[in-house]
């Protein structure tokens, strides 16, 4: 995609943007929302559907800015398939040339050092067998037959410290490998939980008239987290490309560290 495509492509979008969200400015206004606490009624104030304006006209807006989320969020999933795909193909490729790099370093040193073609592809269980070799040696020679009593007695301790850390350093990997793959559905999940329960109640309220004004306190107060919903992902958005993604972290990192 060349630059000119891009910036029309974002030209566009900002320009539907602006189109889509210029009947707000005539369907929606200041409503009254009357709340009940101890027998007494406080009158408070919040965006919502203005009372002289056509319902219908309110429900097609309402549906319009639904299937308009749809159609994004499913933008967005398809737009992070096709860059997960080119990931892991440039990942694969990656992985082959250096396996083939080690693979001939490997043999060069195994040449070099070891004519008599012998290996040793672990350097912690090699420094352990030498260690054990050396105890023994050093106990025939002071007291004239081997105790291997101590090193039966710490084998277990290292085996259970090395199988942790094959875990860990497994499930690091894991992460590492398919952190895009996380990345990018948390930041769907994120969209869907973010928006869809907003248009759903702002779809009830277009249907219902009086829908805000039969909700409790309790209600009222949670119907208000969810339709406020966009504003989490506003906020979690960046903190999941921060812990995600090691090129924007770097930016912010440098960019902090200029400022």
């Amino acid at each position: 995609m060349s630059l000119r495509s891009k910036r029309l492509t974002i030209t566009a979008i900002i320009i539907g943007s602006i189109i889509i969200s210029i009947p707000c400015l005539f369907l929606y206004g200041e409503a009254e929302v009357p709340l009940k606490y101890n027998n007494r009624t406080i009158t408070g104030y919040n965006c919502g559907a203005v009372t002289n304006v056509s319902r219908d006209l309110l429900f097609g807006y309402s549906v319009t800015l639904l299937l308009t989320s749809l159609c994004g969020i499913f933008a967005l999933i398809s737009l992070y398939s096709v860059i997960l795909r080119i990931i892991y193909k440039k990942e694969s490729v990656r992985k082959k040339n250096n396996y083939g790099q080690n693979v001939n370093v490997k043999q060069g040193l195994g040449n070099t050092n070891n004519p008599d073609g012998s290996t040793y592809t672990d350097a912690e269980s090699y420094s352990t067998n030498l260690d054990s070799t050396t105890t023994s040696n050093q106990q025939q020679t002071n007291e004239g037959e081997p105790t291997i009593k101590e090193n039966k007695s710490t084998v277990p301790a290292e085996i259970r410290t090395r199988r942790k850390s094959k875990t860990v350093q497994i499930l690091c990997r894991i992460m590492h490998k398919h952190r895009f793959f996380i990345m990018f559905f948390l930041i769907a999940i994120l969209s869907c939980i973010s928006y869809l329960p907003r248009f759903a109640l702002m779809i009830a309220g277009s249907v219902i008239s009086n829908f805000w004004d039969e909700l409790t306190d309790v209600e009222y107060f949670i119907a208000l987290c969810f339709y406020r919903g966009y504003l989490l992902n506003t906020a979690v958005n960046p903190v999941i490309y921060l812990v995600f993604d090691t090129d924007f972290r770097s930016s912010c990192k440098q960019l902090c560290c200029r400022n």
